[in-house]
């Protein structure tokens, strides 16, 4: 029996030709250098780590290969204010956050983030400011161009129809839908990892995302968080994945036709 790892064990760099070489006898012989390279890139790390350089990783699987969001991201990137934008939300109204990230629709979308609201490890009492998250919304959709408000309706069936009532253009979308959240989050790793979308770069948004893990079972893949008890938040992440599912929806969608212009 004969096993070959890195010399750090679980602390090496995973991302180092040196680590590869380490774990890999027949590196730059039998396995490919470049093979390594775009393996790295899209696979999450657990699986890289587990399967090329022998080194078990005990826990949930990141939902990203390690660098992937860094490089969508241009902060520099100015949004046109006559491009449509897409605003979704999502979170709980108690015990641990709530975010809005707005998302363009056009070729090659841009994101960034609207809105926070999260709780602190000492308050045990907080709750989401619900008539601030509401009137965030109301405030960006005088701002910009918002072709829809997404919401899922489980938690935020009040808001929306209040919303709704004073002419928000809101769109139901149940995060809790495994078959929409599969597709989606399929949508979201594959533009993650062919840089068809850019992001502000704004580091809340990123640590959200980081702390996205996949839950995988036979109905595929989707984001979730790493337990039910974690303070980690996901919830910028999420919007993230259902706002750009929406925007290359609307995106792709043909033009609303004019009525007033047709002959009956």
């Amino acid at each position: 029996f004969a096993w070959w790892e890195p010399k750090a064990g679980a602390e090496a760099d995973h991302t180092d030709p040196k680590v590869w070489a380490e774990a890999n006898p027949g590196f730059g012989d039998l396995n490919s250098v470049d093979d390594f390279r775009s393996t790295l890139v899209r696979t999450p790390e657990a699986e890289f780590r587990t399967k090329r350089t022998n080194v078990w990783v005990v826990g949930a699987q990141a939902a990203l290969p390690n660098g992937a969001w860094a490089r969508c991201a241009d902060p520099a990137r100015v949004v046109d204010p006559d491009v449509p934008v897409i605003l979704m939300g999502d979170g709980s109204w108690s015990g641990d956050s709530t975010g809005i990230v707005a998302v363009t629709v056009e070729e090659r979308s841009h994101m960034w983030v609207t809105g926070l609201w999260e709780k602190s490890d000492d308050n045990v009492e907080w709750r989401v400011p619900v008539a601030e998250v509401e009137q965030t919304l109301r405030d960006q959709a005088r701002e910009l161009r918002v072709l829809e408000v997404g919401m899922d309706p489980y938690r935020w069936q009040r808001s929306m129809q209040v919303l709704s009532d004073e002419g928000l253009p809101m769109v139901e979308y149940p995060m809790g839908s495994v078959e929409r959240m599969v597709k989606a989050w399929k949508l979201f790793y594959d533009s993650v990892l062919d840089q068809t979308f850019t992001h502000s770069g704004d580091p809340r948004l990123a640590r959200h995302v980081e702390s996205m893990v996949l839950k995988i079972d036979g109905r595929g893949a989707r984001p979730t968080k790493e337990s039910k008890s974690s303070t980690r938040h996901i919830d910028l992440g999420v919007c993230a994945v259902a706002g750009l599912d929406r925007a290359v929806f609307n995106a792709s969608a043909p033009p609303p036709v004019d009525v007033s212009l047709q002959i009956f």
